[in-house]
């Protein structure tokens, strides 16, 4: 058994040590970001020496590394003069132990680096204590951008998050992930989801939704306010509407005339629902009656004055000219009347049956079209980040050059058909990081400009890939790209351009989302079960009481 060794701390100059012929480290890998440390901070971890002439008093002592060849390394090619080190007595030191130690410091089992998180908690810990981003940054190897990044990741993330973090061991989380959950720090919901999607490989898709949803929920938050102080009832989900509800733009009155909305705000049977269609705005509305029938509503075709049947017509001329013709018999005067009212009723059952069928397949449909279109543009808003994040590289991913060329050599569709046009260069600009004024219907000209005097081969690769990606995206670019329920007349072409774009950027290193990979493996768009029907948010905040405009 080994003795704990005798240690004598000292500064030592680096010309005195020496490197161990038993090192079976082959390369010490002193790479430009090591050296760059070892030359702005110095040696900060003392290395471990043996002195070998120790039974040489008068001679200079000299040293044999024992730990630490990587540093002792970097500080020699940095020519720092002097490093701290940690003197082990070579007496008690056993056979083989150079060798064992070795394995020990340099085993990953025994070894691991502090997490993202506790990195960013590190910088930021310093920017509190009154250092600045630009010393950190230079210190550390890190860009301005990453340390500010990385302090207001620390500083948002709460304890529910960080506890989620430790749970699920997320050491693979950069910097940029965990900016990412500090936005949603107050929703333990969304954490989730969005840990769950990187771990799936999906989180760019998935962090789009959650803001969007965000948003959305907030506009909505302010609209439902407002309904309530107006006293306009709000059913919060369309996709459960009651059997009778319909569209105030699908009914008209008595004499079949359209009805107005301000007016209809007095029926009892008034009500909003989120008009999720696909408006831009989040928190549009859309009017219905819930109950037409009982508030003398109609579909187009059933109101009373389009029920006037030859034989009530007759009956009525009959009833005018009963003066001149004192013989008609009464008898013949009620059946006329009771086959009119019959006539009439069962008119009035089948409309109703039909548009009942027409409201729940235009439920099912609206509820598939709004999951949908929401995740295709989500879809949308994290490819293009990833495009935008990609055209700033250094360096060119090794497919780029040869697409690039094929596709200009073949001109596809999209290319033929944007590549020119001034819609597409909002889009372009974009993605080459311009402002929006920029790309406001630049002209030829302006847009020669955008790739500056000094861009390098590399920049105008990616440039000429910006151009065609621009161009692509405004193909495919609506949102009914994903749907395959109800095609139009080009919606098939769109979808094979698609896919072809689509799988070139997975390529690249694009993470699809679960929309997409329905468009390239021409699968239909899935969703979960409709929720549970919603009942009405009133505007006193009550329960909704039984009454003919909520009742079947």
């Amino acid at each position: 058994m080994s003795t704990t060794p005798q240690v004598t701390a000292a500064l030592l100059r680096t010309d005195q040590i020496h490197a161990n012929p038993r090192n079976v480290r082959h390369s010490l890998n002193l790479d430009d970001e090591f050296l760059t440390s070892i030359a702005e901070n110095g040696v900060l971890v003392p290395v471990v020496v043996v002195q070998l002439n120790a039974d040489t008093p008068d001679a200079e002592p000299v040293y044999e590394l024992k730990m630490g060849h990587r540093r002792h390394a970097g500080a020699r090619s940095g020519e720092i003069e002097s490093i701290p080190a940690l003197i082990l007595d070579p007496s008690l030191r056993e056979a083989g132990q150079d060798y064992i130690e070795q394995l020990i410091e340099n085993d990953a089992a025994f070894r691991r680096a502090l997490s993202p998180l506790e990195q960013a908690d590190a910088l930021f810990g310093a920017l509190e204590e009154g250092a600045s981003i630009a010393t950190v940054a230079r210190r550390t190897g890190r860009s301005k951008e990453q340390v500010t990044q990385a302090a207001e990741a620390a500083k948002m993330l709460g304890a529910g998050t960080r506890t989620v973090l430790e749970a699920s061991d997320a050491y693979d989380l950069d910097l940029e992930v965990l900016a990412a959950l500090g936005e949603f720090d107050d929703d333990p919901d969304a954490v989730a989801r969005l840990i769950e999607a990187h771990q799936n490989g999906t989180f760019p898709y998935q962090l789009s939704q959650q803001r969007t949803e965000r948003a959305e929920r907030m506009a909505r938050e302010t609209r439902r306010a407002e309904l309530k102080r107006d006293g306009i009832r709000l059913w919060e989900d369309a996709s459960n509407l009651p059997p009778r509800a319909q569209w105030l733009e699908d009914l008209v009155d008595a004499d079949g005339e359209d009805l107005d909305e301000a007016d209809h705000v007095r029926c009892p049977g008034h009500a909003v629902v989120w008009d999720d269609t696909g408006s831009a705005d989040p928190a549009a509305v859309a009017t219905l009656c819930l109950n037409p029938a009982a508030y003398s509503h109609y579909t187009p075709g059933t109101e009373p004055a389009a029920q006037t049947t030859p034989a009530a017509a007759r009956a009525t001329s009959d009833e005018d000219g009963a003066d001149e013709d004192e013989t008609e018999e009464p008898e013949a005067d009620e059946e006329a009347k009771r086959a009119a009212a019959e006539a009439a009723e069962r008119a009035r059952a089948e409309a109703e049956a039909k548009a009942a069928a027409e409201t729940e397949q235009r439920r099912r449909e609206h509820h598939l079209k709004l999951a949908g279109n929401k995740a295709y543009r989500a879809a949308i808003d994290a490819r293009r980040a990833f495009l935008r994040q990609l055209i700033t590289r250094k360096s060119a991913p090794k497919p780029l050059a040869a697409w690039v060329t094929q596709t200009l050599l073949s001109c596809p569709k999209p290319v033929q058909s944007w590549t020119g046009d001034t819609s597409r260069s909002a889009i372009l600009a974009d993605l080459l990081a311009l402002s929006a004024e920029e790309g406001k219907a630049a002209s030829a000209e302006d847009r020669a400009t955008w790739i500056g005097s000094s861009a390098t081969p590399t920049r105008l690769l990616f440039v000429n890939f910006a151009i065609i990606a621009a161009s692509y995206e405004k193909r495919i670019e609506r949102a009914s790209t994903w749907r395959q329920d109800q095609p139009e007349w080009d919606s098939e072409e769109i979808r094979a351009d698609a896919r072809v774009y689509l799988k070139f950027l997975a390529e690249l290193g694009h993470q699809l989302s679960p929309v997409e990979r329905n468009v390239i493996d021409d699968t239909p768009f899935e969703i979960e079960e409709e929720p549970a029907a919603t009942p009405l948010d009133h505007a006193d905040g009550d329960e909704a009481a039984p009454s003919a405009d909520t009742q079947d």
